[in-house]
Parts: structure tokens; sequence; C-alpha cells
């Protein structure tokens, strides 16, 4: 049963890698173009020029394409390598910079996804530990228009998934005037392992939390690149659901991240704070992962295990949970993370960014027909940590479901508002259809009517002024007041949209 659970649940929050555009090509291609090198980066004294290919970033040039809609022209630069490959001797390492290159790279095709699963692999996309590669799509004119950056993270449980999205599934959202940069990571056992001989050959006597490392690459790449496309590098959100909200919840957590960010948005992400990991029992699991590979009493163990394929590594780590996802989790480190998430937020001294927190309705509601597992833990608490951090916060509770769905006793369930709503895909029958699968609903695609189109307009408006303000109120629509504990109030995302009291009281009570 709870592999069961465990698969359904995969499905639904991993949705976002199954509707992708990619040729299959290996990406990341390098054309030869006349009187252009990483040595001639220059800017122009004259008249600014308008977002044009070749563009410069600080390893070299850059090409792109190009995807209209609805009279706007988004500029899609498609699998940009944000660090160097962590292959060989440089797996299970922190990321290292990008080598240079000559001409103009063509960014045109997706990179790689990282090592997961077979069963959640996204087939369209090559599987590789070269894997550390970003996304942007941007509708700014000239470099000089300063959009806010919104940097995605995937979902998955940290144990699969990618950021290789299909424009047309971001195009409503980035129309709002927003630079979308979308970032692919190691995964798993090849991004968390923790190891006593991988904590001994690094300089801090830490290991594990690569994936997170990577992440924070890629946030630096925005620091130095994302001007060049339009955005700006002082008005940086991070946002993501499931695991993508996870992702975001440790670095807002980690003092490491300071300053590479400036808000987060953090959807059914809070779960597992609270079961990070120490780094004595995170070593021992690395210790025995090692001996299940058989490397444990190898001369040189750390060699031998960096000279396996990761196929069987893979297969070593699912096999000491049986089940989704793996054991492997962030690590408590002294380093990266000073403690677990949840004590840190409950402090207070976390990054002091503003952050918006919430979840879907029937995650919580176990008497619901599509409760799973409860992803609304601790989010009054996490919310209630930015008060205490003296920045401002935002509670969400998501209700929203189309009628005919509503009528046939669906729930709102997790990853609804995230890849429906949020991004308007509400006339995306494939999204409804795989759902309905999964799910087993019928009829397979719900009728849209006025509510959901008012609803997901309304958080695509409130998502991107709050990325670009902080303040995620729209005049004229709704006041969502800033959260205090004492208060507890918080947004109900539904038709018609309202504020309500009691958002600690339907999360219940969880142990820590």
């Amino acid at each position: 049963m709870q592999v069961i659970v465990s698969t359904l649940l995969a499905v639904i929050i991993g949705l976002s890698c199954m509707f992708v555009s990619c040729d299959g090509q290996t990406p990341g291609s390098t054309t030869e173009s006349e009187n252009v090198s990483v040595g001639t980066l220059e800017t122009s004294s004259g008249p600014e020029l308008p977002i044009t290919d070749p563009i410069a970033t600080y390893a070299g040039y850059i090409s792109g394409t190009i995807y209209e809609d609805a009279g706007t022209t988004i500029h899609v630069y498609l699998g940009i390598p944000y660090a160097a490959p962590p292959v060989g001797d440089l797996r299970w390492k922190p990321p290292q910079p990008v080598t240079p290159w000559e001409g103009v790279r063509e960014c045109t095709t997706f990179g790689s996804q990282a090592p997961q699963d077979e069963v959640w692999v996204d087939r369209t996309v090559p599987v590789s530990e070269d894997c550390l590669y970003l996304n942007v799509m941007t509708p700014a004119e000239k470099p000089s228009d300063k959009l806010p950056v919104m940097v995605e993270f995937h979902g998955g449980a940290l144990s699969w998934g990618n950021c290789n999205i299909d424009v047309k599934l971001r195009a409503r959202f980035i129309e709002r005037d927003v630079v979308l940069v979308g970032v692919n990571s190691r995964l798993d056992v090849l991004g968390l392992l923790t190891h006593p001989l991988l904590s001994e050959e690094s300089p801090e006597g830490v290991s594990g939390n690569y994936m997170f490392l990577d992440l924070m690459a890629a946030l630096e790449w925005v620091q130095k690149n994302i001007a060049a496309f339009g955005g700006d590098p002082d008005n940086v959100t991070i946002f993501g659901a499931s695991g993508g909200g996870v992702k975001a919840t440790a670095l807002v957590a980690s003092p490491l991240a300071g300053g590479l960010f400036h808000r987060a948005i953090i959807e059914s992400g809070t779960i597992p704070a609270d079961k990070m990991l120490l780094l004595p029992e995170a070593e021992s699991l690395g210790e025995e992962l090692f001996a299940r590979l058989g490397v444990d009493d190898a001369d040189d163990p750390l060699a031998e295990a960096r000279a396996l394929g990761w196929e069987e590594i893979l297969e070593a780590a699912e096999s000491m949970q049986p089940g989704i996802p793996t054991p492997f989790h962030a690590t408590v480190d002294g380093w990266f993370l000073l403690d677990r998430a949840y004590n840190v937020f409950q402090a207070g001294n976390q990054n002091a960014v503003p952050c918006i927190i919430g979840f879907v309705f029937g995650e919580a509601d176990r008497s619901g027909p599509m409760y799973l597992i409860d992803f609304s833990s601790y989010c009054s608490n996490f919310v209630a940590g930015v008060e205490k951090a003296g920045a401002e916060g935002y509670a969400y509770i998501f209700d929203q479901v189309p009628y005919t769905w509503r009528c046939e006793g669906v729930a709102s369930y997790h990853g609804l508002d995230y890849e429906v709503y949020l991004f308007g895909n509400l006339d995306e029958q494939g999204i409804w259809a795989m759902n309905a699968q999964i799910l087993g609903i019928e009829p397979l695609v719900p009728g849209i009517q006025y509510q959901d189109r008012m609803v997901s307009n309304a958080m695509m408006e409130m998502w991107t002024k709050f990325a670009r303000t902080g303040d995620p109120n729209i005049e004229g629509l709704i006041k969502w007041p800033v959260y205090q504990a004492a208060k507890d109030e918080y947004l109900y995302i539904a038709y018609p949209l309202e504020v309500r009291v009691g958002f600690s009281e339907i999360i219940g009570e969880f142990d820590n």
C-alpha cells in the first residue's frame, strides 16, 4: 500500500516533467562565429540595443530561440551550463566553474536531466550526470528593463523530475513581465550522499547537500548574467512546489545562501523540514550504501565508488528504502545548514526575506477522497518564523476545483494549484487528462468556467506582483494581510477570494 500511495503521489507532483518540447539532440552544441569569443566580451558605448543574439555570459556567447504568444515575444535559452559536469572525480563534490568556450553556444535544446528512478524519467530528454543546466525565458525588450527574476525549482521529493518545461506552459506567467529561470540539479543519492570519507576530503569537513550547492551555483550564475537578459539581479525570487518548495525552504534556512535571492514562495514544501538528517546519521547511511556497493573494504573506497555507473549506485540506494523517495535528504552539517529548517524558522534565524507560504486544502483534509499525505505540516510555524525574522510573510490555502469535478466529489489535490492554475494552463487538456486517469476521475477534461479563470489570473498577478515588490496585493482584487501569528489570517484561494482566520487550526498539531 505504501508503494502504491508513493507511486500515485509521485506521478501527481512530477507532472511538470511530462510536458516538454525537445528534439533529443545533445545540448550545448557550439558553432564558430567570426570575431566572437570569450576574450571579446565588450559593452557598447552607443545607444542601447534591444536584446538580440548572441548574448554574452561570463563563460561565453550563447544564442537561443524566440516564442511568440498573444503579441508577446519571449526569448528562450535552453540548456545553459551553470557549473562543470559533476562526473568522474567531481562526483559528490561541490559544483565547479564552467569551462569558458569559444564561438557561440547554441542553447536551443534542453540539457540532460539528472539520473533518477526509471519509472519517473522523462524519456524525451537525455539522462546524464552531466545535468547542471538551466533555462532562461525572458519577455524583456532591452537589458535595462530590469524585470523581476523568478527562479523555479522543480518538484519530485528531491529524487526525480526536471525543470525542462515547454515555454508554452509558462508563457502566460512570463507575460506578466518576469524573467523565468528553471534550474536542473543533481538529485537523490548523487546529490545528497554523505560519507565520512567525503567529509574527510572536504575543506569544510562536511559532505552531502550537493543538490543545494548546485542551486546556489545557479543563483550565482543569475547574479552574474541575468542583467544581459533584461533581468534584475537585485530582485530575485526563488519558488517551487512540493520538492521544489523543500529546496526553497532549505535555501531560506541556509546562511550560505544569504544575498543570492530576495524573496521566496514555498508551496506545499515544508513537510520534511523537521526530518533533515544530522551529519552522523547521514554519514552512517553513506557507509551502508558503500557496503551494499561492495566498495567499503577497497583500498580507496571513494575512487571505487566514483568509478561505478550511476545506475548501480541508484539501484543500491533504492534498495535501502523500498518505495519513494530513497532515504537521502538534506543534512545538518554545520556549514550549509546549522540546524533543521523547522528549528531555524521557529527561532526566526533564517534569511530575513519576504515569503509566501501555503498549501492545497485537500493535502490537509485527512477525511477527503484525495488525501495522500499531509503536505501542510508546519506551514503556520514557518510563516510565523518569517514574522519573527522581521520580514513579511503571506499565508494561503488553495481550494479551487472545476465545478464538474467538484460535483463528482473531487477535492483540491497536490499539484493542482501549481501546474494548472498558477501558470494559466486551464486549457491544456493533456494535463487534465493525465490527472483524471491517475485519480480515476470522469469526465477526463473538466468544464472550465469563469471562476477558474478568475482564480488563475489572480494567482498569476499576485505571485508576479510579489516577485516585483514583495507585496502580492493587487488594487481592486482583495487585501491579503501580512501574516501575524496573533491574528492567524490567511488568503483562501478559491472563488471568491476570501481572507479567513485560523490558518494554524486547519493545519492541526504535528510532532516536531
